[in-house]
């Protein structure tokens, strides 16, 4: 690999660099500073940490690192923005996060101008390659657009007044309702894991053959799906449940997915309203998924299914930069035939690392593979996934009660 870039390649990254960050100012222009600071969950930041911490990973790892006098905004955010790096240092556990009044929303946002003016400089003062190590930080910045829109839902969800984020109508077509399954008649030789010359995570590669047998990918179960399951008692019938989880509602009271406030009506990032019994069911565990698998008789898709289907289908769908902000029903002509976007689909698969995986090297090391442990792999995107972003061979991954990421459920029938 050469040891400097090409002006082409550096004009690319710097427009892309600009257009992510860009993309995540306009996430929260809307928002209050109230919206902004607070936390509402253990497992919910502050959108101002957020702010805070996707620009402290460019000073960090690119910004501190590779450019000579590199002058640091504030030493302490070291403490206050790291997120779980234990090779930087010590760091503000996640569920204080909330407790920290400094700095203030004004000094993030100054913050942020900061490390936007140097990374315009970047390549002025350094031009060894730094594409993959940008790639990186671009991608990171792109998870953490959709956890800021998973965080602000939470947010207004927990004030009283359940205020909108977006004042959008969606308009639906009762009568094109359409399926949306995807079916493999015989058996195939094929590859998993990323294999290319494109930017990939660590948690991707390498790649590996394998044979997958017939299978039918149903659409997404709906709203309605899922009324049918609570009415007929799914959450008070323990046959259903995996150990874990049937102490897990019970301990939490759980008898329907998160953000339903009743049997007819949910709350979304466009506020309060009726639940659309033909849109998918969303913001459910892979507990919840598991149960109502056993209940239909079938069982979840794996990993390696579900990205032989994105691997099979066209790259679109209902993600970020449709501005949607919601999972959309089956209604939609535009979106009814796709695989990418919507929501994130559970698989059945542990999120364990790949044979022959290796990860990142120095403290992102700590990136993807320190978390490879009591997880389970989500495959597709949502609508808060950008579509240059997401890919076939994406591994998301969540712990199995985990509820407030934009997940729905697709089974499989053989």
């Amino acid at each position: 690999m050469e040891d400097f870039l090409t002006n082409e390649v550096i004009n690319r990254l710097l427009d892309y660099i600009k257009v992510v960050r860009n993309q995540t100012k306009k996430l929260v222009e809307c928002l209050e500073i109230d919206d902004q600071v607070i936390q509402t969950a253990n497992y919910v930041s502050p959108i101002k940490w957020h702010l805070g911490h996707t620009s402290w990973f460019f000073e960090k790892f690119i910004l501190a690192k590779y450019c000579k006098n590199y002058k640091f905004f504030n030493e302490e955010y070291d403490f206050i923005f790291n997120s779980y790096y234990e090779t930087v240092g010590h760091f503000n556990l996640r569920k204080n996060r909330g407790n920290l009044s400094r700095p203030s929303l004004k000094e993030v946002n100054e913050y942020t101008l900061h490390v936007d003016k140097n990374l315009d400089l970047l390549f002025d003062i350094c031009n060894v390659d730094l594409e993959n190590l940008l790639n990186i930080a671009l991608n990171h910045e792109q998870q953490h657009q959709e956890l800021i829109l998973m965080d602000i839902k939470h947010i207004l969800y927990s004030n009283v007044s359940k205020p909108r984020f977006i004042d959008k109508t969606i308009g639906e077509n009762a009568d094109s309702r359409k399926k949306n399954e995807f079916v493999l008649n015989n058996s195939v030789e094929t590859k998993y894991g990323y294999e290319g010359s494109e930017f990939s995570f660590d948690n991707e590669r390498p790649s590996s053959n394998v044979t997958i047998t017939p299978f039918i990918l149903t659409e997404f179960i709906t709203n309605e799906d899922w009324l049918a399951f609570i009415e007929d008692k799914g959450y008070d019938r323990p046959e259903l449940w995996l150990s874990d989880g049937w102490e897990f509602i019970n301990k939490n009271n759980i008898n329907k997915p998160m953000y339903w406030i009743d049997n007819k009506s949910l709350f979304s990032l466009n506020g309060v309203e009726k639940i659309n019994l033909d849109s998918p069911v969303s913001h459910i565990s892979f507990y919840e998924a598991m149960a109502f698998a056993r209940y239909k008789k079938t069982v979840l898709p794996t990993e390696i299914e579900l990205e032989y289907v994105l691997n099979n289908t066209k790259k679109s769908g209902n993600l970020i930069e449709n501005k949607i902000f919601k999972e959309h029903s089956y209604t939609s002509e535009r979106f009814f035939d796709n695989f990418y976007g919507n929501l994130w689909v559970w698989s059945s698969s542990p999120y364990l690392p790949y044979k022959n995986y290796r990860s990142y090297e120095d403290s992102l090391s700590e990136y993807n593979g320190k978390f490879m442990c009591n997880q389970y792999v989500l495959k597709g995107g949502s609508f808060a996934t950008s579509i240059n972003h997401i890919r076939a061979t994406y591994r998301n991954f969540y712990y199995p009660h985990n509820r407030w990421q934009f997940v729905g459920l697709r089974l499989i029938k053989k």
